[in-house]
Parts: C-alpha cells; structure tokens; sequence
C-alpha cells in the first residue's frame, strides 16, 4: 500500500486497485493477517482498511494523541499515546482496544522486536528508551537505558537485538548493542 495527504492508495503489481479516502492524517500503514490498519494521527484513530476493495471499517480512537504504531507477532496493533503517555495494545479480528499502559515521559518513539516479544519505547522528556516485554497480559518494563537528545525515532533489528536511535533535534544517532 501507499500513502497519499488523505487517502490510502492499494498497489498490487504498480497498479492502483484500491484507494481509500476521508483520512486526516494516515501516518502509519500496518498490515495484519486480515487486512491493513491506519493510524491516522490527526484523529487519534486506528482504522481498517479492507485491501482488496479499499472499504474502511469502523475506527477506534487510539488515546488522546496517538503518534506511532507497529504490529507484533500475535497481530496485535501497539501504538503509543503520546499526549496520553500510554502504550495501547489492539486486538484485529475483531478491533478491539485490550490494554492501556501507563508510561510517564512523553513516549514518542516505537519499535517492536519479534524475537523477543519486546516493544522499545522511546521517552523525549527523560531522553530514554524502554524496553517492555509484551508476550503476556499486561507490558512488562525489562530494560531502561539513557539515550541521545530527544530520541524519536527506533529501529530494532531482531536477529541482534540491536538497537537504532534518532535524535530529532541534531543530537544525532546512537546504536545499543545487547
């Protein structure tokens, strides 16, 4: 799938064959096993997109101020709420909100290692990162570390674990290695 200002464009082979229309701000793409969901920023909202006719379906407010989203193995949806300081896990088949977390330090950042059921939180009001074990009920805090100014952005690779950091006010970059 591509992005467009306010619609989600589906692509199967370079040729467009779906669109969907009437998003604020789709800042995210994520596919699940059913179909691709859309974090759209600017109305806090996760909603999914069916990819074969482009039909939305019916969206779910993702906290006060929903900033990033990945998906994890179990193909649930985690985003953070930024403005709500909570990481928020879905559920997809149905769409349904099952956790609020609380996670103080304006979490911004967000990347989700498989191999180790692990979601990387990053904290721009206490320049960290933390790591929660996500595999059962309810986030886990396994690891706290300092990072750069202003980390917001995180890449995880999961064969090593490796962690890739982004400052956003020119600190630069930082790479933690387990």
């Amino acid at each position: 799938a591509l992005r467009t200002p306010a619609a989600v464009t589906v692509l199967r082979d370079g040729t467009r064959t779906a669109t969907a229309d009437g998003f604020q701000d789709p800042a995210q793409l994520l596919p699940t096993p059913h179909d691709v969901y859309v974090l759209d920023r600017l109305t806090t909202s996760v909603t999914p997109v069916d990819p074969a006719t482009g039909s939305k379906g019916a969206g779910l407010r993702a906290g006060s101020g929903a900033t990033n989203a990945v998906t994890d193995r179990y193909g649930r949806i985690l985003a953070i709420d930024t403005r709500g300081q909570e990481l928020l896990a879905f559920s997809t088949d149905p769409l349904v909100m099952k956790q609020r977390y609380p996670v103080p330090g304006s979490p911004y950042g967000l990347a989700y290692d498989p191999t180790r059921d692990i979601a990387w939180v990053t904290l721009t009001a206490t320049n960290e990162v933390v790591g929660y074990d996500v595999a059962g009920g309810e986030p886990r805090e396994r690891h706290r570390l300092p990072t750069i100014s202003q980390p917001n952005s995180i890449a995880v690779d999961p064969q090593t674990g490796t962690l890739y950091i982004a400052s956003a006010n020119g600190s630069g970059y930082q790479v933690v290695t387990p």
